[in-house]
């Protein structure tokens, strides 16, 4: 009896194995120029926000990423967050312009956040180059890959956006929060 247990069990696997071997890949998921539908999110506050509303685009030479945050659900509505990047391409980019480029940082970007009830435009640019402020990092974005098939990109960020200096002079306006940011399938021309 435990020798046709044992026969059993190995004539089982063995029929499983073979037949997922002959099972042919399915030509759609090999397709490298499909893409997903485009996702752009971060956290702020300790709240997740998610939109599909991303544009990019090319302004003075750097590439331009622009979501635009509208949720009917609740307060969060007309919210537009922006990054610049130096180029399009694989690698780090960071805020400080301090920082000499290596095989890590591969060049510079920025970020800001305008919030509807709010006059001005929270950014990583708004510390100037103050000589107080110089070599502070205010956060980097990393483009992951890109498929130049389907023509997106992916990567993920984190910043600290500043109050402009005319609305915070004495620096007591505490930058937002960026954590946790993320795109995928973002497309580009």
């Amino acid at each position: 009896m435990k020798k046709l247990k044992q026969l059993s069990l190995i004539l089982f696997l063995s029929v499983g194995l073979f037949s997922c071997e002959a099972e042919k890949v399915d030509e759609v998921v090999k397709d490298d120029t499909l893409q997903g539908e485009q996702i752009f999110r971060y956290e702020m506050d300790g709240i997740t926000r998610v939109t599909n509303n991303v544009t990019v685009g090319a302004v003075g030479g750097k590439v331009v990423m622009t979501a635009i945050f509208n949720d009917d659900l609740s307060d969060y509505k007309n919210q537009t967050f922006t990054v610049n990047i130096d180029k399009l391409a694989t690698g780090t980019y960071t805020t400080n312009i301090s920082t000499q480029m290596t095989e890590e940082v591969f060049g510079f970007c920025s970020a800001a956040i305008k919030l509807p009830n709010v006059e001005w435009l929270y950014s990583t640019t708004n510390l100037g180059l103050d000589l107080n402020n110089l070599g502070q990092n205010a956060g980097s974005l990393t483009i992951l890959s890109i498929n130049e098939k389907a023509k997106y990109f992916e990567g993920k960020f984190s910043f600290d956006l500043h109050a402009p200096k005319a609305q915070n002079p004495n620096n007591n306006i505490a930058p937002i929060k960026i954590a946790n940011g993320y795109f995928q399938y973002v497309k580009y021309n």
